[in-house]
């Protein structure tokens, strides 16, 4: 049968798919397919966000809790019965014993601030410090080294600072490491004799130290992601300064 003999509106409606429709169809199809990939970028973008913030967190907290674990042992001495107040004995044939300062409580910092300095008595080949007298090894502290916090763990077998970093370079870039010592002076006069105390100028007095730290970083990979970090920590071994003077 000849296509000539169909009616020609039969024709006409078995021509096929326009030009026009063609790019109607196109355009539409570009602009869904468009849609889809902005929408699965963003979820990649937010999953990647999201993935070096929690990396972050971790790190500064890990970070954080190496800190406050050895500043927990700062001021500590490896004789605590020389801070002990001893009366005579035995009808004077055993004088009494003055209280020794401690001198492991000390608390410094450098000029910047970005940096906390402290002391404490160390077990050296299964022999505790008791001598009351800080070695070399028996410096410690905490630092800001460029873009990553590191720790002072004594010293090394040459002698030099053994400084280790408790941060990954590789994740996150410490911008600032804030460390202040905040203290409260409390008056030991109930423990001594008051005239005395008087006469002398003033009774010992102790002092409550606790340090504040202040982490900010960004990540590595998107400086963009930030993050602060607060923690303290109370140092155990309170700073007693003076001694009880001698009743008139």
């Amino acid at each position: 049968m000849r296509l000539n003999s169909f009616p020609a509106s039969f024709r006409q409606a078995q021509r096929g798919l326009g030009l026009v429709e063609l790019m109607v169809g196109i355009t539409v199809g570009l602009i869904v397919t468009a849609g889809a990939t902005m929408v699965a970028t963003r979820q990649i973008n937010e999953h990647r966000r999201l993935m070096l913030e929690v990396q972050m967190q971790q790190d500064l907290r890990i970070a954080a809790d190496l800190l406050q674990q050895d500043m927990r042992r700062a001021g500590y001495r490896g004789l605590p019965a020389s801070g002990v107040w001893e009366p005579e004995r035995n009808a004077g044939a055993v004088p009494a014993k003055e209280a020794a300062s401690s001198p492991y409580t000390e608390l410094t910092q450098s000029a910047g601030g970005h940096d906390l300095y402290y002391r404490y008595a160390k077990n050296t080949n299964g022999t505790l410090n008791t001598t009351n007298v800080v070695a070399n090894n028996e410096h410690f502290g905490v630092a800001l080294d460029g873009e990553t916090l590191s720790i002072q763990l004594g010293l090394k077998a040459n002698g030099t600072p053994n400084w280790q970093p408790i941060t990954d370079p590789n994740v996150v870039r410490i911008t600032s490491f804030v460390p202040e010592i905040k203290t409260q002076q409390i008056p030991l006069d109930d423990l001594c004799d008051s005239s005395a105390c008087a006469a002398a100028g003033g009774c010992p007095t102790q002092t409550i130290r606790r340090v504040v730290f202040t982490i900010r970083a960004v990540a590595k990979a998107d400086s963009s992601v930030a993050r602060t970090l607060t923690v303290s920590e109370k140092i155990r071994a309170d700073d007693i300064s003076g001694i009880c003077p001698p009743a008139p």
